[in-house]
């Protein structure tokens, strides 16, 4: 069953099908599970390793023709616009999970880890020292939940208006994490603690980086670099007329690409 969207959701931009059509379908088979995926490879150039990125959609995205995770959005082909690709080439793994299912469910995780594992330890031209994950709303979530279970394996991450419980925080202080988030988003808030609820059952990207100025002032410095942008209240649709869920709309333009810069350059070890 598709998602119900509001009117005012934000629509691709007229050049989006032609760089879907860069991403090769795909079905990855783990057991009796399976996970439909894009890939997108780039020009080969100098030949010389180049990073891997897995991108997670969201809900409204959610399906089997293993197409709409690319083509309803400018998020999930940003990367591979020419302009960026002449930048920082890389490749990028796009999976899609079925309506019935979510980020969450433990058969399409271990799908999901298999596939990037398995991609990035059998392309022998990808630096395994950069490899990044990005995803909004759902994707999002999931996207923390990698880092969470899987520290010290992505070089960095971005969660486009994403929350996370409370359990495994201290491992989201091992990858270097910027988030960004509307603050008048109602769908996944920003915020969800309350004067009286000082540690609610869901954490959003303001409630996260809360608790890591927090935590960083009380363990002091070793921590990963974590960076929190909010847009303020009014703010995308005023400047982009989409619904304030719709904040990834901000990483699909160049206006967005300090986080992609920031991304990029960072790598295990250093």
């Amino acid at each position: 069953m598709r998602m119900i969207l509001p009117p005012d959701w934000d629509s691709p931009s007229p050049d989006n099908d032609l760089i879907c059509e860069k991403f090769v379908k795909k079905v990855y088979r783990a057991g009796n599970d399976c996970l439909r995926y894009r890939m997108f490879a780039p020009d080969k150039g100098t030949g010389a390793p180049v990073p891997l990125v897995l991108y997670l959609h969201g809900a409204d995205a959610a399906g089997d023709d293993n197409d709409i995770q690319l083509s309803m959005h400018d998020i999930g082909t940003y990367l591979a616009r020419d302009d960026m690709q002449r930048r920082h080439p890389c490749y990028i793994l796009a999976p899609q999970y079925a309506s019935t299912e979510h980020w969450s469910i433990q058969y399409v995780k271990d799908a999901l880890w298999k596939l990037v594992t398995d991609t990035a330890g059998s392309t022998p031209d990808i630096d395994t020292n950069r490899i990044y994950v990005y995803g909004y709303s759902a994707g999002g979530v999931g996207t923390l939940r990698l880092v969470k279970e899987h520290p010290g394996f992505f070089a960095a991450a971005v969660s486009i208006c994403g929350a996370t419980g409370t359990w495994g925080l201290d491992n989201l202080l091992k990858i270097p994490l910027w988030m960004t988030h509307a603050a008048d988003d109602t769908i996944v808030k920003a915020v969800y603690r309350t004067r009286n609820d000082h540690v609610p059952g869901n954490l959003g990207s303001n409630d996260i980086y809360e608790w890591y100025k927090k935590r960083c002032k009380e363990a002091g410095a070793g921590a990963a670099e974590m960076r929190y942008t909010e847009y303020p209240a009014g703010f995308m649709k005023e400047h982009y007329g989409v619904n304030p869920h719709c904040s990834w709309v901000v990483l699909s333009e160049p206006s967005g690409n300090e986080v992609w810069e920031w991304m990029f350059s960072k790598r295990l070890g250093g």
